[in-house]
């Protein structure tokens, strides 16, 4: 599918064996088998992963619906997806095609007309280079894989709720060239369509300098920090909830989760996700009605801890120096 598979007149010579590539749209082959395996890492009864990872497919058929079995279904994990690229003239060019250049703005104007609207997904953009030791070659890779990175740094060294991008958890040091080079121009244009774009930096190398989610409203879900501390804090509030299913209701239960649940925000709140949080289980938001269905309610409010995405540094030279402005 990333290679073109659901095209009815390319076929992938990565992918010709054992495949069967009879049927167009959600019938092709590869389609349905992509789908399939989206629906088994979607099931939360299954799956308890943090990110979805799909790298290299680009086919709308797939992404699309992984982005809404993320968004709608799992609720658990974050998916960093790929898109497909196009040339001047708008016309797709496929992995492993030559001859043709990737045009930055035609990809944002593709990407702007499929109107997605999910925080559980961040697009990035464009392929990279980078070296294969074993085989002593250099190949393209899709350019989710340099975020899979960014995001697993970012757990190793942080925290889910810290931003996957920068210098300082994004810098990659394996990338030794890009589909394209991007300047100032086209990371705003790619920025306003919600891509995060891998950039040059001089001196610095490849770094990725955005952050954002596909969310199409602007509030703290749109970036991809605070979208991952709250996936993150609804799966350690849900498994301390698990561990009260099927004990008596009564007012000692609402007071457990109450005390759980705190314990585990104040965890979260010391390693600076969130600057405050409330957590509610008791009469308030639980009826007689909800007691008759065997259900409590819980309501967690919290405040996330933003990142810094701009920084403006204001100087004006004067006679006897340099002064900074506030």
């Amino acid at each position: 599918v990333g290679f073109g598979e659901a095209h009815t007149s390319y076929t992938s010579p990565g992918a010709t064996s054992g495949v069967n590539h009879a049927g167009t749209g959600i019938d092709n082959n590869a389609v349905s088998s992509y789908r399939v395996a989206v629906n088994i890492m979607t099931d939360p009864n299954v799956s308890n992963a943090n990110v979805l990872a799909i790298p290299g497919i680009r086919e709308p058929l797939v992404t699309d619906y992984a982005a809404d079995r993320v968004q709608r279904v799992h609720q658990l994990s974050f998916y960093p997806a790929d898109i497909p690229s196009y040339d001047a003239n708008g016309i797709r060019i496929f992995d492993g095609e030559t001859g043709r250049y990737v045009d930055s703005e035609k990809t944002a104007d593709q990407l702007d007309a499929r109107v997605l609207d999910y925080n559980a997904i961040g697009v990035y953009f464009p392929s990279f280079v980078t070296d294969d030791t074993v085989n002593n070659r250099r190949v393209t890779l899709p350019a989710s894989v340099a975020a899979l990175g960014a995001i697993g740094y970012t757990d190793k060294v942080a925290y889910p709720w810290w931003a996957p991008a920068g210098l300082n958890r994004a810098s990659l040091d394996d990338v030794k060239n890009t589909q394209v080079r991007l300047n100032q121009g086209d990371k705003a244009r790619l920025y306003e369509s919600r891509i995060n774009p891998i950039v040059k930096l001089p001196n610095d190398g490849y770094v990725i300098m955005s952050q954002k989610t596909m969310a199409m409203a602007k509030s703290p879900l749109d970036s991809i920090n605070v979208k991952r501390m709250v996936l993150e804090v609804k799966r350690i509030v849900v498994g301390a909830a698990l561990r009260l299913e099927f004990e008596n209701i009564v007012p000692e239960l609402y007071t457990k989760f109450v005390q759980a649940a705190n314990s585990l925000l104040s965890m979260v709140q010391l390693k600076q996700g969130i600057e405050g949080f409330r957590v509610v289980c008791d009469q308030t938001n639980n009826s007689a009605a909800d007691v008759n269905e065997n259900r409590i309610n819980g309501r967690i409010e919290f405040r996330p801890t933003r990142a810094v995405e701009f920084i403006a540094v204001d100087f004006i030279i004067t006679p006897s120096g340099v002064s900074f402005g506030a």
